[in-house]
């Protein structure tokens, strides 16, 4: 990565931490974008050219994650299943092991308790789905409504896991389920 893409890298990440602090600190609505600009040394404009709306300025790794979950069933081992190769990807993963297991947690907390945040969340989630379940059917031969199903299932036992007390535990047997069923 040259200078130029380092420096947009951590000018992004810059402003992604410092809303995310302001919103946690006073809540989302009570927040401009005029402030966080102005905090990040940016001018307004400039924000909008790294993120196209106040919602999408905290959810600054959304494209990455896409990316990352294509990638794990892309480059899984011959020998694994896609759910074998989406379980090590998540149980790795920032959603699961957050460096900062205290600004991560509030950062949930803020998610839900702001009305426009929750719905880009699960705009995002959904989109997620979408890209998975494709993957989904084109490596499996899966059929469209079946890998849509998976997907789905995939993700919400992921962000069952995010919000439980032990994520790892939660993570482990939304897996396990997932691969053997459940027949209670």
């Amino acid at each position: 990565m040259g200078l130029r893409e380092l420096k947009k890298v951590k000018t992004r990440k810059l402003i992604s931490d410092i809303a995310r602090d302001l919103f946690i600190e006073r809540g989302f609505a009570q927040v401009t974008v005029a402030e966080i600009a102005e905090k990040a040394e940016v001018a307004v404009t400039t924000l909008f050219n790294y993120f196209p709306t106040k919602e999408s300025i905290i959810f600054d790794r959304e494209d990455e994650i896409d990316t990352e979950i294509l990638t794990a069933i892309r480059n899984k081992k011959k020998d694994h299943s896609i759910l074998d190769a989406l379980h090590k990807y998540f149980l790795n993963s920032k959603l699961i092991n957050p460096p900062n297991k205290r600004i991560f947690s509030e950062f949930m907390k803020l998610v839900r308790s702001s009305p426009e945040l929750a719905s880009y969340f699960r705009g995002i989630w959904s989109r997620y789905e979408t890209t998975l379940a494709k993957e989904i059917q084109n490596e499996s031969g899966a059929n469209k409504t079946e890998a849509e199903c998976i997907a789905k299932l995939i993700l919400e036992g992921v962000n069952f896991a995010c919000n439980s007390a032990s994520p790892k535990d939660a993570l482990n047997l939304t897996f396990k389920i997932l691969k053997n069923g459940w027949n209670k």
